[in-house]
């Protein structure tokens, strides 16, 4: 990521449990970053004064800082403009006006991570990384196809720690072999949102879209292409319409 590796701070925002943290550290390089939580220090006062040259410094919780923490945070960026910084901030409450200054003037360099219900696509992927490592002699969780589908409907509302949750349960606790059934994931996950009536601009827009997907012989990039919208919001709009 270019952004990755520019000297400047770099803010990465998301909702609780969409992995900001996990990217962080993973953006950080080698070795572990020296981490800050607002939550528990929200004024700062444990960021030590001397810090080893070129080690990382992941500031959590960003969303939590009081006055005297956002005032020593700038302070920090004013002395040190170099500083390979890391922020992770989750929105909710409006920010004060000391916080939102700083969120503008990090503006440029933030990367943005999206809820898992919008890249519903990306869970295949993530799930051999959230797989906790077999026992000796053990057989790598697989999953049948049902059961993916499932887990690609689910709207999860705590986002990759609840992913992760639910696939280290199963790894753990599961004593059958064989692929993760449908039956086996929990009843929210497996029974999938409830229905819901949709209005009539939500009637045309379904139609809109299964038409264009007609057209484009279902696939899926060329159908968002055509409709002017991201393949994330295609596949959110198809799972909220029961396709």
């Amino acid at each position: 990521m270019r952004l990755a590796r520019s000297p400047e701070p770099l803010l990465l925002t998301g909702e609780r449990g969409t992995g900001k943290s996990a990217l962080a550290r993973e953006l950080s390089g080698p070795g572990s970053p020296q981490v800050v939580d607002a939550a528990r220090d929200p004024g700062l006062d444990q960021v030590p004064p001397t810090r080893r040259p070129g080690r990382p410094l992941l500031l959590r919780h960003a969303e939590r800082l009081a006055q005297p923490g956002v005032a020593a945070l700038n302070s920090l960026l004013d002395q040190h403009p170099d500083i390979p910084l890391l922020i992770t901030y989750t929105p909710g409450a409006p920010a004060g006006p000391c916080l939102q200054r700083l969120l503008d003037k990090l503006s440029a360099r933030t990367v943005p991570l999206p809820p898992l219900r919008e890249r519903a696509e990306d869970i295949r992927e993530l799930l051999p990384a959230l797989t906790p490592r077999p026992a000796p002699g053990q057989p790598p969780l697989t999953w049948t196809l049902d059961a993916l589908r499932a887990l690609e409907a689910y709207p999860w509302p705590g986002n990759v720690t609840e992913l992760a949750h639910v696939v280290r349960s199963l790894a753990e606790q599961r004593r059958r072999s064989g692929p993760v059934r449908r039956a086996e994931l929990p009843d929210a996950v497996r029974e999938g949102p409830a229905a819901r009536p949709l209005s009539p601009m939500e009637h045309a827009e379904r139609t809109a879209i299964l038409e264009a997907l007609r057209r484009h012989g279902g696939n899926k990039a060329r159908t968002a292409t055509a409709l002017g919208i991201g393949r994330a919001t295609l596949y959110r709009k198809l799972r909220e319409y029961g396709r």
